[in-house]
């Protein structure tokens, strides 16, 4: 599937502000509504039945937190099949996930920064690339915030254009 563009006005769709979105007026304004998918999957009963409502009016995207694209543990391919269902079942037309790594040994529940190196640039378009094989779709990756850059060999900017020629996604 390829990567669609979004225009307009997004809301983060957050579980507490379903009930005043589901009245009247409570789409007025918004043209698409952003989620986690980590915060979605599996969900069955009313959660899965109010989602469903939303999907019927409006564009969905989503930004995953937990891929761990630059991490060295393997890809965690149960995430990836609960997020590849979920971006089909919700008709999610954009994904995009954070350019770090967040797992060593497990969750870290932290975006850590990718060295800017030219192994890196191979590692983790490599991981990118079978993410989008694996979902059937071109992804979206997100720079993060850091403070330091030790042992760079290049800029972040260059960093994060060899990323893209290089596992031919989007930013």
């Amino acid at each position: 599937m390829p990567f669609a563009n979004v225009n307009g006005v997004g809301l983060g769709l957050r579980r507490s502000l379903i009930p005043e979105l589901m009245t009247e007026t409570g789409l007025e304004g918004i043209d698409f509504f952003e989620l986690a998918p980590e915060n979605w999957v599996n969900l069955g009963g009313r959660y899965k039945e109010r989602l469903q409502w939303f999907v019927e009016r409006k564009p969905l995207v989503s930004h995953g937190l937990s891929l761990n694209l630059g991490g060295q543990d393997p890809l965690d391919t149960e995430l990836l099949n609960a997020t590849k269902q979920f971006l089909d079942d919700a008709n999610v037309v954009c994904f995009s996930e954070h350019l770090s790594f967040s797992r060593s040994g497990g969750q870290l529940y932290d975006l850590l920064p990718m060295p800017f190196t030219d192994e890196a640039v191979m590692h983790v378009s490599k991981r990118i690339r079978q993410v989008q094989e694996h979902l059937e779709r071109s992804i979206a990756i997100e720079n993060i915030s850091y403070y330091l850059a030790p042992f760079a060999q290049m800029t972040e900017i260059e960093f994060i254009n060899a990323v893209l020629v290089e596992a031919d996604c989007q930013l």
